[in-house]
């Protein structure tokens, strides 16, 4: 093959101390026989190989046929990058571009456009020329695997990266969203003999149905209490006469002593891409979001599409639907205006008549026209006249949901949770005030002296002999640590404070006197002992991060310094992090080890309130919680990049 010139546009754009840090990677164009190829070498180190099979690294199946090459012959520079095409095959014309992002990253995209209806699919693969150690994001594979990205796969990813680990260094491939492909990628690892990584976007299999099945009372099966879901999955493409869909992968390299490290490595390098790239925490939080973001593609037991092109997903276990929950916090985590506006388009009335749904769609809802967006009126005033007919003298009794599991659960979000149907639970008071604050901003008949009870109730529930907020007005005994998130939520949106400074601090204080080596029980007795029958994981006193946080974030509006509400965010951020770069639906207070869903994508909201509070408070110049765990991951951001140190990291990690 014959070398047609290597693509090194960023370099000059880097120091020679940087360079000498990173482990880079670029591509060389080669030619055989009118046919070009791409090669990925480190230095003069070949990483990457053109292979007949995929010269260029871009292999087709069409229906009936099998795996072909797709062989480009011409190219072209513009922009500071390189395409190859355009391509036609069949009904279907390609074109792949390739654009050096830092001298660590390329970029790769392929544009797909049909002539004429063609289903399809495509795999970009990574035929490597070492050898090292193999693995998808989860961990080491010894033999050849696919994994999925959607829950009913025998072997799934939440993140569709493949890797291997060499000498020192992490060379890898990673995926865009699945909802921009929709929700059909996959990932390939394919140790010696194979030698070979990479991503499809879909592995040509036939339909499969997947369901969502509604709870009914006496019938096995049930997994959701208000709805049922349903969609035939198949393994390919599909496009439409004139339409053209693009599909963007990234090939990275990086210093990895460990298989910890190569993750750490992969949330960079797709931060780095994306520009979300401040610190590796903004990186894992605002990549959580994203790759846990989905085509609304479920139809309803009548098969009937919902509204709505995208949706948030909690994890991967729970499938294609969205908590309103869900929605606002990875929205807000996320950033991105198209995303946002699809998935709050997504929520439809049976997902607001529980719990505390309703308010957290009226406090979107202002976040939604303060960006100029468009609202949904009817069910905006829906969610509004749900939860004013379930007040009593300001504050919210949560009704009990008809199919509930258990007729005095799913009250709150931690849904297994029992209150009695005369109760008020602490954790929906505090977005009840936010959502009463958002209904007079939407011009909804709220008025001042309707927030004023609100927050009255609120402040009734404390229990000033224990000195600290308890789970429900009924329960006094108990300690929440669920209770106060939503005083923060609405502090960060709406500027107001909703308890008093001495309740939030003596709740703290009490609070840290109590809690586990493991974080913040959510419920406990009052000493924060488990109580009888719970086991320290997930609504049985588990620590969820965002309480965690929340309660810190919390303090600090209310008086706690700066310099001790970030301790206390580094210290429980590390525990998010102990076994892996994400953060866990909870963490098991018991044996310190993640419970549920890594990642768990409420999280990412943590971003966003964290700059919006340091916004309000004055707090100005770079935050100390990012740069204290970019030193623990060994994380360090030059010119504009993140990358990875691992010496510098934390021992522990390693």
């Amino acid at each position: 093959m014959k070398p047609l010139f290597l693509t090194s546009l960023f370099a000059v754009h880097f120091t020679a101390a940087a360079l000498a840090e990173t482990v880079p990677l670029h591509t060389t164009l080669v030619e055989k026989g009118g046919v070009i190829g791409i090669e990925y070498r480190s230095g003069d180190t070949l990483v990457g190989r053109s292979t007949d099979a995929a010269p260029a690294g871009v292999e087709l199946k069409l229906p009936g046929a099998e795996w072909a090459a797709v062989q480009f012959q011409t190219k072209t520079e513009q922009a500071g990058a390189i395409e190859l095409g355009p391509q036609k095959i069949g009904a279907l014309t390609m074109r792949w571009r390739i654009t050096q992002k830092t001298p660590s990253l390329v970029e790769r995209t392929l544009e797909v456009t049909a002539a004429t209806p063609q289903r399809f699919t495509v795999t970009f693969p990574l035929d490597l020329a070492l050898d090292g150690e193999f693995a998808s994001f989860s961990g080491p594979v010894k033999a050849r695997t696919l994994f999925g990205t959607e829950r009913s796969r025998p072997k799934r990813e939440t993140f569709p990266v493949a890797l291997v680990r060499s000498a020192g260094r992490v060379f890898g491939v990673v995926a865009d969203t699945p909802a921009y492909w929709e929700n059909r990628c996959d990932v390939l690892v394919a140790p010696p003999p194979g030698r070979r990584i990479g991503i499809l976007t879909g592995d040509g299999s036939a339909p499969l149905p997947i369901f969502i099945k509604k709870h009914v009372a006496g019938q096995p099966g049930g997994e959701d209490s208000t709805d049922h879901y349903q969609y035939q999955l198949d393994g390919w493409q599909s496009l439409a006469a004139g339409e053209t869909r693009r599909y963007t992968t990234w090939v990275f390299g990086s210093p990895a002593r460990t298989h910890y490290d190569g993750q750490v490595a992969m949330h960079l390098a797709v931060a780095n891409a994306k520009g979300w790239n401040s610190s590796a925490l903004e990186a894992i939080l605002r990549n959580t979001s994203l790759y846990l973001l989905r085509r609304n593609l479920m139809r309803d037991e009548n098969d009937q599409p919902r509204d709505g092109r995208y949706i948030f997903i909690s994890g991967l276990s729970y499938g294609w639907k969205q908590w309103v929950s869900t929605g606002i916090y990875s929205a807000l985590g996320l950033d991105d205006p198209e995303a946002t506006a699809e998935a709050q388009r997504a929520v439809f009335w049976n997902r607001l008549n529980y719990e505390d749904n309703a308010q957290y769609y009226l406090i979107w809802a202002v976040l939604a026209k303060r960006a100029g967006g468009t609202l949904n009126d009817g069910l905006v005033r829906r969610a509004h006249d749900f939860i004013r007919q379930h007040e009593r003298d300001g504050a919210y009794i949560p009704p009990p949901l008809k199919n509930a599991p258990h007729p005095k659960g799913w009250k709150t979000y931690m849904d297994v949770l029992h209150y009695d149907d005369d109760d008020a639970p602490a954790s929906n008071q505090g977005f009840h005030c936010g959502a009463l604050l958002a209904a007079q901003e939407l011009g909804l008949p709220a008025t001042e002296a309707d927030i004023q009870r609100a927050i009255a109730a609120y402040q009734r529930m404390f229990n000033a002999r224990r000195g600290f907020m308890p789970t429900s007005l009924k329960q006094q005994e108990i300690l929440g640590q669920d209770t106060l998130y939503g005083a923060t939520l609405t502090y960060a949106v709406f500027g107001r404070k909703v308890l008093t400074d001495d309740q939030v601090l003596t709740h703290y204080r009490t609070s840290e006197k109590v809690k586990s080596p493991h974080g913040l029980r959510v419920i406990s007795a009052a000493d924060g002992s488990l109580l009888p029958g719970h086991n320290g994981v997930y609504c049985h006193g588990g620590s969820w991060f965002f309480c965690d946080s929340g309660n810190y974030l919390l303090a600090g509006v209310h008086g706690l310094p700066a310099t001790e509400v970030d301790a206390r965010l580094i210290e429980r951020i590390k525990l998010e992090l102990v076994s892996t770069p994400g953060f866990n639906e909870d963490i098991n207070t018991v044996t310190g080890k993640p419970h549920g869903n890594t990642p768990y994508a409420d999280y990412s909201v943590y971003t966003w309130l964290r700059r919006e509070i340091r916004k309000r408070l004055n707090q100005t110049g770079p935050d100390p919680v990012g740069a204290a765990i970019d030193a623990h991951l060994g994380v360090v951001r030059e010119n504009g990049v993140l990358r990875l140190e691992p010496g510098a990291a934390a021992k522990t990690l390693r």
